[in-house]
């Protein structure tokens, strides 16, 4: 009777193994237009298997109008998407991080109860080397670059990257191009507005060119940062230098005003994909960066009305796709274009991408194909998807998302990065459910723990922490949370 127990017992796991989930799931297009108010906007989607979530990433909780300035209370607002709420429950994720601790637990047990506790495995990236990164925003800019001289600029920058290199971290996506503009010197995009405070005048030195010297004498990787199609914040043109591709496209299709977001590049236009992929060129012939890294700025919204003259035109000339598929192809001749611009420069520069931490938004509110681009060759070296939620948030708790990104991942060159959320240490997590709205409140050591939990992921490649000043220059209501957080997740670095 044992052994027929034992037989039925074994068919059981091997039979759950085989179906556990890794196939793409079924994606339901949805074409409603995104809000500006992404945290509190809510899509009633049904879709199966990914569950839906209330906030993602971070960059548009922090963007400004050129200059008004940050709320507190924005923090975990979303970059340029909508985030479906779920039928997912907190208790479902403390359970799922309860089982991951006892199945540990007992296995060690199983082996020898004597044994003292191991050490979490650290998975070597194809690389040889984690990647421990930081993103360095316009943001920061705004108090170390706007208005400064060469020497204060250098003095700052040299301090931000030795208090890097000091604690653990070896690479750096600092912001090169965050609005159809420069923080070095062009021949294609005017001056940044971030380094003198009037975008298209030159500061009289190149923050770029700094940032590469003092990264490498540091000991740090740098990434140039770019937002691809972001033109404006606002929709005042009037802001939009004269010597910016953007002014002299005003008025076609080219550049699209879109009420109460913001100025952008049309994904549809050719003339837009080969402007960023010759800005990339330039980028990567004229300084020694080590990548170039895009964020979560796609498509800005659902409306059909965006790009429609071109879809028309795409239709008349015999297209057959879908409004959703056409949109994801512009978007995959852009990544594939630059990818290949990069490797023809450069084979040993990284490309990477970080989307937003919901494979859903990311398929049918952005346009953003990930699912592509982890399973084939030719697009990224790696995927940053931004993780920003706690091991118990209701919708999108930490673990879930997690495997989610992993098990999408067939191509074993794609290395996985963590995006992890630092800006949420020590503060309330409005969204995320009854428990995961206090969980950055009453821990310590999530960041710690969300990075052992990816090193035993087969695709982990590294952790990126959302950013610089969240971590080293934190509001004075968090700064002893901020403080008892990196000090855990430093043990582990």
């Amino acid at each position: 009777m044992r052994k027929i127990l034992c037989f039925l017992l074994a068919m059981i796991l091997v039979f759950s193994a085989g179906c556990s989930v890794s196939d793409e799931p079924e994606i339901i297009e949805n074409e409603a237009v995104l809000g500006s108010d992404f945290e509190s906007s809510k899509e009633e989607i049904e879709i199966s298997p990914v569950p839906e979530e209330s906030s993602s990433s971070e960059e548009t909780s922090f963007d400004l109008s050129e200059s008004s300035s940050m709320a507190e209370s924005s923090s975990s607002s979303s970059s340029s998407k909508a985030e479906s709420s779920s039928s997912s429950s907190s208790s479902s994720s403390s359970s799922s991080v309860a089982s991951s601790e006892s199945s540990s637990s007992e296995e060690s047990s199983e082996s020898s109860s004597s044994k003292e506790e191991e050490p979490p495995k650290v998975t070597v990236p194809s690389s040889g080397e984690e990647t421990k990164a930081v993103w360095i925003s316009y943001l920061e800019y705004q108090s170390i670059l706007t208005g400064k001289t060469e020497k204060q600029f250098t003095n700052s920058i040299r301090t931000m990257f030795g208090n890097l290199a000091n604690d653990g971290f070896n690479t750096v996506f600092a912001h090169v191009r965050s609005h159809s503009d420069a923080m070095y010197d062009s021949d294609i995009f005017p001056w940044s507005v971030y380094c003198t405070g009037t975008e298209g005048k030159d500061p009289g030195f190149d923050p770029l060119e700094i940032m590469v010297r003092e990264a490498h004498n540091a000991g740090l990787k740098i990434e140039a940062w770019i937002n691809p199609y972001r033109v404006k914040n606002s929709t005042d043109t009037s802001k939009i230098a004269s010597s910016s591709p953007a002014y002299e496209w005003l008025g076609t299709g080219k550049v699209v005003i879109v009420d109460g977001t913001g100025i952008f590049y049309n994904p549809a236009d050719e003339d837009v994909i080969e402007l960023v992929v010759a800005g990339v060129e330039e980028i990567v012939r004229n300084y020694d960066v080590d990548g170039v890294h895009f964020d979560d700025y796609f498509y800005p919204t659902t409306a059909e009305n965006f790009d429609k003259d071109y879809y028309n035109s795409y239709k008349s000339s015999g297209g057959g796709m879908k409004l959703g598929a056409w949109r994801r192809q512009n978007v995959n001749t852009l990544i594939k274009d630059v990818y290949s611009a990069i490797k023809a420069i450069d084979s040993s520069c990284r490309f990477g991408v970080s989307p937003a931490g919901n494979l859903e938004t990311n398929y049918n509110n952005l346009y953003c194909d990930v699912y592509t681009w982890v399973t084939s060759k030719g697009y990224i070296d790696y995927i940053c998807p931004q993780i920003y939620f706690g091991f118990n948030n209701k919708s999108r708790p930490y673990l879930e998302v997690l495997d989610e990104f992993s098990n999408i991942i067939t191509n074993k060159d794609i290395e996985l990065i963590v995006g992890l959320a630092a800006y949420k240490c020590g503060a309330e997590d409005t969204y995320a459910g009854a428990d995961g709205k206090t969980e950055w409140l009453k821990n310590s050591d999530i960041l710690s723990r969300q990075v052992m939990a990816a090193r035993e992921d087969e695709h982990y490649g590294g952790f990126a922490l959302y950013r610089y000043d969240s971590v080293y220059n934190p509001a004075s209501s968090v700064k002893s949370a901020v403080k008892t957080e990196f000090d855990n997740l430093k043990k582990i670095m």
